[in-house]
C-alpha cells in the first residue's frame, strides 16, 4: 500500500512537470491560432482504478466556457504505452514519446477549424487526449489518414457528438 501510493505521488510528480511543459507548449499554439482560446487553467487529478493509478490533467478553466456551445463533438485519441511501468505508467523515455505525439496530433489537428484541448487521461497503460471540435468531418479524415500510415506510434480515436459535453463534465465533476 506505502508503495502503491509513493509510486502515485511520484508519478504525478512526474506527469505534472511534464503536463506544465506540455500545456505551456499547448497555449502557446491555441495563441496563433484561430481555435477556441483556452487559459489553461489545468488540474491534475489522481486516483485508483481497479488498483491501478489514473492520472488525468484537466483544463478546470473549460467548465463554464462559452465556447463550449460551439464545440459540439468529443474527440478522443489513444495510444498504447511503450513499456509501461508496473503500474501501468509511462517511464521517462515514453513520457518523452508521448509529448512527441501530442505535439504531432495537436500539429495535425490545427489545420480543421476550431478546438479545444481538454486534457488527458493515463491510466493502465495508455494515454488518451480529450478534445472537443465544431466539425468533425475534417478530423476524422486527418486522424483516419494518420492512423493508416503508421507514421507515428499506433492509436485510436473516436468522434462522437457530445453536446452537453458530458465527457468532459465527468472530469470537471470528478472528486
Amino acid at each position: 500500500m506505502i508503495r502503491t501510493v509513493l509510486l502515485l505521488i511520484i508519478a504525478i510528480t512526474i506527469l505534472v512537470g511534464l503536463g506544465s511543459l506540455a500545456m505551456a507548449k499547448q497555449n502557446g499554439a491555441h495563441d496563433k491560432q484561430a481555435n477556441a482560446s483556452q487559459k489553461g487553467t489545468f488540474s491534475v487529478l489522481g486516483s485508483e482504478v481497479d488498483g491501478r493509478p489514473l492520472i488525468a490533467i484537466i483544463d478546470m478553466g473549460l467548465r463554464n466556457s462559452p465556447d463550449r456551445q460551439h464545440l459540439p463533438f468529443f474527440l478522443s485519441l489513444s495510444t498504447p504505452l511503450i513499456s509501461p511501468t508496473s503500474d501501468g505508467l509511462p517511464t521517462k523515455n515514453d513520457a518523452d514519446s508521448l509529448n512527441t505525439w501530442e505535439d504531432a496530433m495537436e500539429a495535425r489537428l490545427r489545420p480543421i477549424g476550431k478546438f479545444v484541448f481538454v486534457g488527458r487521461v493515463t491510466w493502465n497503460g495508455n494515454r488518451e487526449l480529450l478534445y472537443y471540435v465544431n466539425d468533425p468531418q475534417p478530423a476524422v479524415e486527418v486522424l483516419k489518414k494518420l492512423s493508416d500510415a503508421h507514421s507515428t506510434r499506433p492509436f485510436a480515436f473516436r468522434c462522437n457528438r457530445d453536446e452537453k459535453w458530458d465527457k468532459a463534465n465527468f472530469w470537471f465533476n470528478h472528486k
